[in-house]
């Protein structure tokens, strides 16, 4: 391993680690130290990696991102409708959201933290856009792929995906009820199916 595939790694190490610790006491109790202690480095190893708290914090922001881009494509095929498409990533990007809440907490109260910053607000603008983008490209894809018109533009029917989803996110976090979200969900879906106008 290289000097900078090292870095990369240890860097990496110490993102996953924050995580940790974000997702399980929050960022209100996420200290340095709990930090350095989950990632078994010391802090001015997380000072040199990150230069300050804020800095490793908006890693972890785009990190869960980037994570939640890839699942996202990760659902996208070579094949189907923007019908199935819609389903499909809707579905797979929620049983995400049921199997991991507390990270779907976290990823919110970085948001927030990073509104309340003006150095860094962009990112959490950033954060929604590359959502939208994300989505906007997965159902366009699916629709020249298949052939389809979609009533509405790709960017419109993202951001409807996308504000649909925090909505479902909240309550689910709020009242943990995976039956009553699975149901909620497939109401969203129907809604994002009927605004495409597609079979």
């Amino acid at each position: 391993m290289t000097r900078i595939e090292a870095s990369s790694a240890r860097r990496s190490e110490i993102i996953e680690a924050t995580i940790q610790v974000l997702a399980r006491d929050g960022i209100a109790e996420t200290t340095t130290r709990k930090i350095a202690a989950q990632a078994r480095v010391n802090q001015a190893t997380l000072r040199y990696y990150f230069g300050s708290k804020d800095d490793l914090l908006f890693a972890v922001l785009q990190e869960m991102m980037r994570q939640t881009n890839e699942l996202v494509r990760s659902v996208a095929t070579t094949e189907g409708s923007l019908r199935e498409a819609i389903v499909a990533s809707l579905k797979a990007f929620w049983s995400q959201v049921e199997t991991s809440p507390d990270l779907q907490i976290m990823q919110y109260e970085l948001t927030l933290y990073a509104l309340r910053h003006p150095d860094s607000a962009w990112l959490a603008k950033q954060q929604y856009d590359g959502y939208c983008s994300v989505v906007e490209t997965l159902f366009q894809d699916a629709a020249v792929r298949a052939g389809q018109t979609c009533a509405l533009s790709f960017a419109d029917l993202a951001r409807f995906v996308i504000g649909g989803l925090d909505g479902l996110i909240l309550q689910f976090i709020s009242d943990r009820d995976p039956v009553r979200a699975r149901y909620d969900l497939d109401h969203l879906i129907a809604a994002v199916i009927t605004l495409a106008n597609v079979d």
